[in-house]
């Protein structure tokens, strides 16, 4: 059997295993188990990167492709947004979802055993929360993952290696194209004041470093006192009252998230943009010659 035909045995047996209905029946409860989807307005951003990729394809898209030294730059630009950001901002939504459950079901059970108005006006801080604790620093490491990796694929664009979305203006400061790389950068000034809990500045240490490299920080104390439950203290501070609608995890975790989203959906944007204008100028400078160079 010939090279060809073997693989075009292989793709047959292939498609004839994937659809099969035992097959698809096994997948879907894989999927039930072990799978993550990003769910409606969180696609969006990601399927409008995708949908610049390839369509149509971009000039510099398809000179990165079409040249065996610089393919790697092209593969770090479109598999970091569509996998590895994809993914970790994933991730960041798995861990708050998490989190708001087992806050919303701690609160649930506490209020049902009625112990709240028994204990007139003690105030009594739980222990056993630990899971607690765990899926909050996996959620703030996700987080800062995602913008690294994020930096990580704005970089290739620019034909570089960086990782530190932190100082991304820094790095951007000095790149070509600069109409991309100041329209980043803009988009970063707005939005960067609020990571600051996952990026050491100024000699304040983050929450994140303090979870990576110091302590083990909490999500906070579960408080029972005559007026309700609240979660108090922890890597966000929370108020440290007995009781307040303010010291709920999923009231400051939630708005973090929408952020992260905001900052890369509009990040996205601004890129597709101004790459696009550039695209298009390059293209007409070299009397829309596909070969041109940048």
């Amino acid at each position: 059997m010939s090279r060809d035909e073997e693989m075009h045995d292989f793709f047959r047996k292939s498609a004839a295993i994937q659809n099969d209905p035992q097959f698809q029946a096994c997948m879907d409860s894989v999927k039930r188990i072990a799978g993550y989807e990003l769910h409606g307005k969180y696609e969006a951003a990601f399927q409008q990167f995708q949908n610049y990729l390839i369509n149509p394809e971009p000039r510099f898209i398809t000179e990165l492709r079409a040249n065996p030294k610089k393919q790697h730059w092209y593969q770090l630009l479109q598999g970091g947004v569509l996998d590895n950001v994809k993914l970790s901002f994933s991730c960041v939504l798995y861990h708050q979802g998490r989190l708001v459950d087992i806050e919303k079901r701690l609160v649930e059970v506490i209020r049902e055993s009625d112990i709240h108005n028994k204990i007139g006006n003690l105030s009594v801080g739980l222990g056993g929360t630990s899971v607690l604790d765990f899926e909050y620093q996996a959620y703030v490491l996700a987080y800062r993952r995602c913008l690294d990796q994020f930096a990580v694929s704005l970089a290739a664009f620019f034909k570089n290696k960086y990782s530190s979305f932190r100082t991304l203006p820094d790095f951007l400061s000095r790149r070509k194209p600069e109409l991309v790389a100041k329209s980043i950068s803009e988009v970063h000034s707005r939005y960067a004041k609020h990571f600051e809990f996952v990026f050491s500045d100024g000699g304040v240490t983050s929450v994140r470093d303090r979870i990576a490299h110091y302590e083990f920080v909490t999500a906070g104390c579960v408080n029972i006192s005559e007026k309700g439950v609240s979660i108090a203290g922890g890597g966000e501070n929370l108020n440290d009252k007995w009781y307040d609608p303010n010291s709920s995890l999923a009231d400051v975790l939630c708005p973090k998230t929408e952020i992260l989203y905001d900052c890369i959906a509009e990040m996205i944007r601004t890129f597709v943009q101004t790459a696009s204008e550039w695209d298009d100028a390059v293209r007409e400078e070299s009397g829309g010659f596909p070969g041109a160079s940048a």
